[in-house]
């Protein structure tokens, strides 16, 4: 009934109009030999009454009003010369309304154009360019033929119509052969089941920034994508908007089913941010009994910057999708996300940079071949299988992963633990795995596998594993992490130093029984109290600093835990000792120094004690040869200033080494003696080592044997020597003596320091009668007894602050 008021209408307007003819359009009739030539202006006003008119256009026209087409019907605007445009000045339009077989051809348009509640609308061979926008809304059985938008964004949304329907009505709109660059093109199907619409684009080539939109309700429609291309663009984006709850719902025709049908073909996606991006709205999900079938067929999807196949189903029951004989080349990642169901059907997959197929909580059927080659991901080279996903593969299905690479876990294939065994056919099918690496684990394929897993497939020997089900300690190194499934050595520490563990985690690949490496985390507990939660790798150190709880025998437990409800656990013993000498249980439950001093420090793990310098500590009077590594409760600690013979610098040492803090290769209790090898050097506090230097007593003996034949020529010679020559010759032998001394003095500098002792003993015999009675063989006493007798020991009494040499105390 709507249809037929609006026809009747239609024939009373034509009725009231001009008699059907051309005319010609041109801001300079006077150049134009045809008639009537008249500006545009002139018709503008009263377009409603040139139906069935074909309007020739010369040249440029300039409007600055709005050009109105309101209920007309067979009006053409056509171009005759090379370069006829319609030019609009700021606020100007051509708007058709109610309209139907309005057709702009061989035309330039520098005019927005509005197209409302038309039909039969046509654009050919014209060239739309740097406008605010082409509007078609409810435009039915509109074609768009050979011509280009540049910067224009083109919008065409279809709604309930004004008047509803009482019976169903099929409509078109067709797109062929049209170029779009530098716009926008924005597709909304928002008119449920009032009508039905086909909607095809057929070679459509569009090159902008500004993306490729559409927009989809619970709306009657088809889609087809034919032989076109997307390139440098933001995305091409089909979104499906649920509106159950839509108040806009009283046209739809009675017991026609909401159905949608997108086919994208023999097109090219490349070089966009994102490929083919299609999302479903969550509400869906048993909210609705829409159906909708979207097939990608024979498609190239390649250099993306993110997503070049991107799938997200929304869970919903309703939506059927299938990517046949497709290539994803060089994209950042494809995606399949909450797809119910899904078909791959002969798909390569290539280059991707953050793994080739992301498969996230949907069921997907694999038909046919399926090649994973050369991508590259994280966990996942070629395809990663998360949160319960399942893949059939029917008895056609031919996987290939080939070169593929993971930085972390399965280079070919990652099956997230908790989606466990993920993969069902009902016969034997072909799978090559080749070439494929990971990281850390899992080569081919990381993730829980059955150990039915190789009946499933025609390949032999695969490099599989899994998370952490088992770990044992390993020597670190062996080129090869081998388990070793016993520690025998029980680890004794004190509290505060460092218990420390070589441990490998291993996880099942498909063999029974049968384990590969892999990583995880460990977590150490005491007494049910966690203390360490440490990632680990290969084989990798775990420490533990015990603190003191009690003495002796204690356990502590190794736990493995992953995202399953899987953990394994190993208690190990080990043995927690008294602090050793020197060393005491602090506050924080650590040892530390015995003796608290200002600027000394102790160091359990190393043994080490540090101070500033001008101090000896060490140990007096032991009960057992000590050993800084144990207990000695009947040792006692000296801790005194040391003024004379301890270095003045910073000073590191162990108590079973304390000639450490001694200079002058002195040691000994407050470095009272020289070290072992040592003497205490003529004229000085220093301690020199001993040598037998042959020659240098013989020299002596030599000068020593001259001297004496010299008073025996004197005597023998009768030589009378006076007083003033006897003192020359006493003088001769004064400097001849001092020289020896100062020679001998530089000689021992540079022969790392003579003993001087030793050299008395070789040179000299006592010839003092008075002393025969005392035992030649008698030891030199050391420089520590010498200082016994001279002055109290440093447990007595403590020394004085000023330094006194020995020569000073010995002349006292």
């Amino acid at each position: 009934m709507s249809l037929l008021l609006v026809v009747v209408l239609l024939f009373f307007s034509s009725s009231c109009s001009v008699s059907s003819g051309q005319y010609y359009v041109s801001d300079d009739c006077s150049s134009v030999t045809q008639s009537p030539c008249n500006p545009l202006s002139v018709y503008a006003g009263i377009m409603s009454q040139y139906n069935n008119t074909i309007f020739y256009f010369i040249g440029t026209s300039v409007i600055n009003f709005t050009v109105t087409m309101d209920s007309v019907q067979n009006i053409t605007l056509h171009g005759l010369d090379q370069s006829p445009a319609i030019n609009c000045s700021s606020g100007s339009m051509i708007s058709i309304t109610s309209s139907s077989h309005v057709s702009f051809s061989n035309m330039s348009f520098n005019c927005p154009i509005d197209y409302r509640y038309s039909s039969n609308i046509t654009i050919a061979g014209s060239i739309l360019k740097n406008l605010r926008h082409v509007s078609l809304q409810n435009v039915f059985d509109g074609k768009i033929t050979s011509s280009v938008f540049d910067n224009v964004p083109l919008n065409i949304s279809y709604h309930q119509p004004p008047v509803c329907y009482n019976e169903l009505h099929h409509y078109s709109l067709t797109l062929t052969n049209v170029t779009m660059t530098n716009g926008y093109f924005e597709f909304d199907m928002k008119h449920d089941t009032s009508y039905n619409i086909s909607v095809i684009l057929d070679k459509v080539n569009f090159i902008s920034l500004g993306g490729f939109d559409c927009h989809f309700s619970e709306s009657l429609f088809s889609l087809y994508i034919t032989n076109s291309s997307v390139s440098k663009s933001g995305r091409v984006y089909f979104y499906y908007l649920y509106t159950h709850l839509h108040q806009f719902k009283e046209c739809d025709i009675k017991g026609v089913e909401s159905q949608s049908t997108i086919v994208i073909e023999d097109s090219q996606f490349n070089n966009n941010i994102d490929g083919i991006f299609v999302s479903i709205s969550r509400d869906y999900f048993h909210l609705s009994n829409y159906h909708i079938d979207i097939i990608v067929k024979s498609c190239s999807i390649s250099d993306t910057d993110e997503y070049g196949l991107f799938m997200v189903g929304g869970f919903s029951t309703s939506a059927h999708i299938s990517v046949i004989d497709t290539e994803l080349v060089g994209n950042w990642r494809n995606e399949i996300a909450w797809c119910l169901s899904i078909n791959f059907n002969n798909i390569t997959v290539t280059n991707s940079l953050s793994t080739g197929l992301v498969i996230i909580a949907s069921l997907v059927t694999a038909k046919n071949r399926l090649v994973f080659k050369n991508n590259t991901g994280v966990v996942g080279g070629g395809i990663a299988i998360n949160d319960s996903s399942l893949v059939y593969l029917s008895p056609s299905a031919n996987l290939e992963f080939i070169d593929n690479h993971a930085t972390y876990k399965g280079g070919g294939i990652y099956i997230d633990e908790r989606t466990g065994y993920t993969l069902e056919n009902m016969s034997l099918i072909p799978l090559t795995l080749k070439n494929n690496t990971a990281g850390v684990a899992g080569n081919d394929i990381y993730g829980q596998l059955d150990f039915d897993f190789y009946k499933l497939f025609n390949s032999t020997n695969p490099s599989t594993s899994s998370d952490a089900s088992a770990f044992a300690f390993c020597d670190p190194d062996s080129n090869e992490t081998t388990p070793i499934w016993y520690d025998d050595g029980q680890q004794s520490v004190f509290p505060g130093q460092t218990l420390k563990y070589n441990v490998a985690l291993f996880g099942r690949t498909f063999k029974t029984n049968s384990y590969s490496l892999t990583d995880g985390r460990l977590i150490v507990e005491i007494i049910g109290t966690m203390v360490t939660d440490k990632y680990i790798n290969n084989c990798s150190l775990i420490e533990y600093m015990p603190k003191y709880i009690n003495y002796g025998r204690l356990n502590i437990t190794l736990i493995v835990t992953t995202d399953t409800s899987f953990s394994t656990e190993l208690g190990i013993s080990f043995i927690l000792n008294e602090c050793p000498i020197g060393f005491s249980v602090n506050s924080s439950g650590l040892c530390d120094c015995s003796v608290s001093r200002e600027n000394v420090t102790c160091d359990i793990n190393t043994l080490d004690i540090t101070h500033n310098g001008l101090l000896w500590i060490g140990t007096y009077h032991t009960s057992t040869p000590f050993n800084d590594n144990e207990t000695n409760p009947n040792a006692c600690i000296i801790n005194e200033d040391c003024l004379l013979y301890c270095s003045p610098n910073p000073v590191t040492f162990q108590l079973n080494h304390t000639d450490t803090q001694c200079v002058d290769n002195r040691g000994g209790r407050m470095c009272g003696s020289c070290t072992e090898g040592y003497s205490l050097l003529m004229g000085s506090n220093k301690c020199g080592q001993c040598h037998n230097n042959y020659m240098m007593i013989g020299w002596i003996a030599l000068f020593a044997v001259m001297g004496v034949l010299l008073v025996a020529l004197l005597i023998a010679l009768n030589l009378t020597v006076s007083v003033g020559t006897l003192n020359g010759l006493l003088f001769y032998a004064n400097i001849v003596n001092f020289i020896l001394i100062v020679v001998y003095h530089l000689y021992l500098q540079l022969s790392h320091m003579k003993c001087y002792d030793a050299l008395i003993k070789k040179l000299f015999k006592k010839q003092d009668e008075d002393n025969d009675d005392q035992d030649l063989t008698k030891s030199h006493l050391t420089v520590d007894q010498q200082m016994k007798e001279i002055v109290p020991t440093s447990t007595d009494v403590r020394l004085r602050n000023n330094r006194e040499s020995v020569v000073d105390l010995f002349q006292s």
